[in-house]
Order: structure tokens, then sequence, then C-alpha cells
């Protein structure tokens, strides 16, 4: 296993502006990261852009990226027509950054005002509005890597349900609907610790064979916090062997997500974060 960065979380300064993809690359290279995930701002006017500054950035500094994050519309909600052509933007972007892998939330499904959560209407309504772009990344020899997701009862009430792929049997299904080997599972350690707790690596190696990238982060307390490991209460030491004993050999990729530090902390959060990495990688 190799240590990697979601490199897009630099993209944002303390001070208001915005760092450009060389500066974010460029951090994670002097941090001693040889490899990371960088997910272009998709909704930007600038995308294409920033993809190809990120794809310069790469080979200046001679790091690979390997995976991004497709744009997802759960929360947000964007006209159809709208959000497909961030899909379409994101499967090009892929593209141009090399990447192995392109994330997807295969949950896109809000159950009609006055009925219950559905898992078959679900899988098909996530199978029409992703399908697409999931059939133009395959295209592109890069795999469509579906994330599992956690349940928070968004707009719901607490005994009831709101997310796709938050249970491993539709996880499944979902990836068995294109009967293809490269439709693949990311799997994002934090949410399974949410939705499963001490029951992970159980499901990690129901599901392990399939998985082609990984989001590692920490959490406790019940809240998505996207926290280093070691800061919250994720079991590593059982679950990266757990990874590495269903056959996975790909990147861990910190998938970093709240806060923006100061520049003259920068330097030193990602030398913690390449060192906590490259701990998490020893255990496989």
């Amino acid at each position: 296993m190799r240590p990697s960065f979601f490199a897009s979380f630099l993209r944002a300064a303390r001070s208001g502006g915005r760092r450009s993809p060389d500066e974010c690359v460029r951090l994670c290279a002097e941090a001693g990261f040889e490899e990371i995930d960088y997910s272009p701002d998709f909704s930007g006017e600038g995308w294409l852009e920033e993809t190809e500054g990120a794809a310069k950035a790469s080979a200046r500094y001679s790091i690979k990226i390997s995976q991004c994050h497709a744009p997802f519309n759960f929360y947000k909600k964007e006209a159809l027509e709208r959000f497909t052509e961030l899909l379409d933007r994101a499967a090009e972007g892929a593209k141009i950054l090399g990447v192995q892998n392109l994330v997807f939330h295969f949950d896109e499904y809000h159950p009609p005002k006055g009925t219950c959560f559905d898992s078959s209407a679900a899988l098909k309504n996530a199978y029409e509005v992703l399908a697409p772009a999931i059939e133009k990344t395959l295209s592109f020899g890069i795999n469509a890597a579906l994330e599992n997701t956690f349940e928070d009862h968004y707009r719901v009430g607490a005994d009831e349900r709101s997310h796709l792929c938050s249970e491993i049997s539709e996880l499944e299904a979902a990836l068995d609907m294109f009967n293809d080997p490269c439709v693949t599972c990311c799997w994002d350690f934090g949410h399974a610790h949410l939705q499963f707790g001490d029951r992970q690596a159980e499901m990690l190696r129901r599901i392990g064979k399939r998985i082609s990238c990984t989001h590692v982060h920490d959490n406790y307390y019940g809240k998505d916090l996207h926290l280093l490991p070691f800061y919250g209460q994720v079991d590593w030491e059982t679950l990266i062997p757990t990874l590495s004993a269903c056959g996975y050999t790909g990147p861990l990729a910190f998938e970093a997500g709240y806060g923006r530090f100061p520049d003259e902390l920068i330097p030193e959060f990602m030398r913690l974060s390449r060192h906590a990495m490259g701990i998490l990688c020893s255990y496989a």
C-alpha cells in the first residue's frame, strides 16, 4: 500500500484566497507524498484550466494523481441537466489527469414526499442519473469506483433511511448492475466506522476483493469529521491488515475534509499527514 493525500483540501487558503493546482501539488510533493488525489472544482467555469494545471503540476513534481472524485448532488440538488454536465466534466477531467479511479456517490435518490426510502427505487434512480458518466469513464480505461456512504438521516426521521449504499448489500447490488470488473468500490473508512462501528472489518472482508481505491479519515462521537488517522476511534491496527488480506495493494488516500490552516502551519501539517499515512501503510 502507498500513502496518498487529498490535495484539493489545500485549495482554500485561510486568508480567503485560493492556491493554484501547482501550489497544492507542490506542497504534497515537498511533504514526501509521491501519490495524491486531486479533485478539480468541476462546477467552476475554470474547471478545465484547473484540471490541466493539476496535470502539468503532476508531471513537474513527479507526483502521481491516482484518483479524483466526481461531483455528487444529494445535498445541493442542481437541476438534472446541470448535474449531468458536471458529471461529464468529471469523466473528461479524469482522463486529462490520467487517474486510475474516478469515485462516484451512487446515491442521488430522495423518496417522494410522504413515502419511505425504497432501496430498489434508489438503485434505479442512481443508475439512470449516473450510468452515462460511469460508462464514459469506463470508455477511457478508468475505474468507476462507487463509494460506501453512511446514514445521516438527511431530511428524514431518526429511524428512517435516506442514503443508498450505506448498507453493504446495496453497494454490492450497485456494483452488480454494471457487470464490469472496472466498476469497483472506493472504501471510505470514516463512513464505514459511522455506519458499522466495530463491524467494519466484517464488511471490509465482504467487499474487499472489489476495492480499487480508498478514502482514509478518522472520526468520533458519530460525526463525519474527516480527521487525520489516530485522532479518532477507528481501529486502524485491525482494518489495514484486513484490507491487505483482501489483496489490496493500492493507495491509502487521506481525505482531509474540513479546516483551513494558516500558511505557516501547512508544511508541518503535511509532514504529519505523510508520517501518519506511512505508519498506516506499514500495518499492511
